[in-house]
């Protein structure tokens, strides 16, 4: 991690919940209160019924790589010093895809990973390691 405050997300009303989770080394998740559709990122109103009945859940963080990118510049919050690094789009065993940096391995199709969290000064970013196999 790089000695310089790396800037951290937008938080809006709707993401406010799963940044404060991350922040408490924890994966939240909205499930629709209607169809059950898991979903992520956070919002108001379910994509696959419409209703904005829903409820948060803690995610296992268990999931497979669906895909992935190896940033080479810096960008956002990646700081130069940290590159390059891979972003992985996880499916999580809940049945939905988040974004997050993958550590300690190298990328591939459905390669079991597991969430992790880095701390930052004022806001944790969900990583990804690859999983144990036992």
């Amino acid at each position: 991690m790089s000695n310089v405050t790396t800037p951290g997300p937008s938080v809006d009303e709707d993401s406010a919940p799963f940044w404060a989770a991350l922040r408490g080394h924890r994966l939240l998740l909205q499930r629709c209160g209607n169809c059950g559709e898991v979903r992520f990122p956070r919002m108001p109103g379910c994509p696959q019924c419409g209703s904005s009945a829903g409820e948060d859940i803690s995610a296992s963080g268990n999931g497979r790589i669906y895909s992935w990118i190896v940033v080479q510049r810096p960008l956002g919050s990646i700081p130069e010093d940290a590159l390059p690094c891979t972003i992985a789009t996880v499916e999580l065993e809940e049945g939905c895809r988040v974004l997050g940096r993958l550590l300690n391995g190298q990328a591939a199709i459905d390669l079991p990973v597991t969430a992790g969290y880095a701390d930052h000064d004022a806001w944790t970013e969900l990583t990804f390691v690859p999983a144990e196999r036992g």
